[in-house]
């Protein structure tokens, strides 16, 4: 159930018994902007390590000690045009623990008032011990990620693919050497900006009193926003297929590969694209799996993933250098098969079977049921488990085959690797 605690401000709670735990998430929401990057990558540390009720990590430590073992954390995410900072908190449902614990939920909602709301600073500027070392973390982070051929070639592909949309393209940590350009005076100034602008949206799943939740919030004072944000849709512009080759110092290749795939989450044929891409290269019984893995031995790994916001599949592939002409091809085979009708429904109906059981696990997962649950608020969806099986268990071979046709490589990244 869904309630508005201020002008951008809502409550989202999701009633559960069969959970132990209270799980709380706070999403912190705004368009993309790639003049904020690293601020925004930086703040996301900060909010887990900077805070005045609890200046040292060991006092925080001891606070969720006292809430029962409570666990807490942040990250940073993007969804279309809209990046969200979210702050995790779980508590256990003060109905298993023994003795007084009647005010633990109260207690956690102060623990997130003091995340958000109390940041260590002095001056008007964070505390310089704390951001200067979150700082030297994230540019060691970054530089980091070369050194993960596989992330780093989905990266560099995204970048590429999306050059129409630096904002969804763009590394969502941002540039090492921008960092260097950020002062602690400036990083409260966008924490001032975010407390004051983001939409919030607090969502909290277990068992719990409703009224006694939203008078807990109130208590935090988030007040009206000016802008409610909407997400939208990646369109992307039909160009000539891009190649592009960077070299490596290792001795195994990836080869990726980016597919408009104009259709989207409110789209009549969702539900076949889903199913497109799990035969595709989505599941273990995919076509990329068995053929160009298994069959052909010609990719270490292969695999698909479809993004019903951006319109795309993109193709992750292991390779041996050698053979990149021979595994494009034989990636291209399996998409030509698919149009082509040539899906085994034997195959198909267990694949679909695999689908429905990874969805129902959802539920039985806290956190992955409250991120099911923010991510239909922000495409305006109401999809329950039943009808979200029904709508798989409908699609038929056609209709993928229709998807299928629909499929076009704009961009082929490969990270060529030169250590024989």
């Amino acid at each position: 159930m869904q309630k508005y605690i201020s002008n951008g401000v809502s409550l989202n709670t999701i009633h559960d018994d069969k959970f132990k735990t209270i799980t709380i998430t706070c999403d912190l929401i705004e368009p993309l902007n790639i003049n904020n990057f690293e601020k925004r990558a930086l703040l996301a540390e900060l909010f887990e390590t900077n805070n005045a009720d609890y200046p040292t990590q060991t006092k925080l430590a001891r606070q969720l000690s006292k809430m029962y073992g409570a666990s807490f954390g942040t990250n940073l995410l993007r969804y279309g045009n809209l990046s969200v900072i979210r702050i995790n908190l779980s508590i256990p449902n003060p109905e298993f623990i023994p003795g007084n614990s009647s005010s633990l939920l109260k207690d956690a909602i102060q623990f997130l008032n003091s995340i958000l709301m109390h940041p260590l600073i002095s001056n008007n500027a964070f505390d310089n011990d704390t951001f200067n070392l979150q700082k030297s973390n994230m540019q060691k982070y970054i530089s980091s990620v070369a050194d993960d051929k596989q992330y780093y070639a989905s990266i560099k592909l995204k970048k590429s693919y999306y050059q129409d949309d630096i904002n969804r393209g763009k590394f969502l940590f941002g540039d090492v050497d921008q960092y260097d350009k950020i002062n602690s005076s400036d990083e409260y100034k966008y924490y001032q900006d975010v407390i004051k602008d983001n939409n919030i949206r607090i969502s909290a799943l277990g068992k719990f009193d409703d009224d006694k939740l939203i008078s807990y919030i109130n208590e935090i004072n988030l007040s009206d926003r000016d802008e409610i944000y909407k997400i939208d849709c990646f369109k992307h512009n039909d160009n000539a297929i891009e190649y592009i080759t960077e070299n490596t110092n290792a001795t195994q290749s990836n080869l990726n590969m980016a597919y408009n795939l104009p259709i989207y989450y409110d789209s009549n044929d969702f539900f076949a694209a889903l199913l497109f891409n799990a035969i595709f290269g989505g599941s273990a019984q995919s076509k990329l799996f068995k053929n160009v893995r298994e069959k052909y031995s010609m990719a270490y790994y292969a695999n698909s993933m479809f993004n019903s916001l951006n319109g795309v599949i993109m193709v992750n592939s292991g390779i041996d250098a050698n053979n990149a002409e021979k595994v494009q091809s034989i990636i291209n085979e399996q998409l030509v098969s698919i149009q082509n009708k040539e899906i085994n429904l034997d195959i198909l109906n267990s694949i679909k079977s695999e689908m429905i059981t990874a969805k129902r696990s959802i539920l039985d997962n806290p956190r992955q049921s409250l991120e099911q649950s923010f991510v239909n608020s922000l495409l305006n969806k109401k999809w329950n488990f039943e009808k979200w099986r029904k709508n798989i268990e409908s699609i038929n071979v056609d209709q993928i085959a229709n998807v299928a046709k629909k499929v076009q490589l704009q961009t082929v990244f490969l990270l060529k690797g030169d250590n024989k």
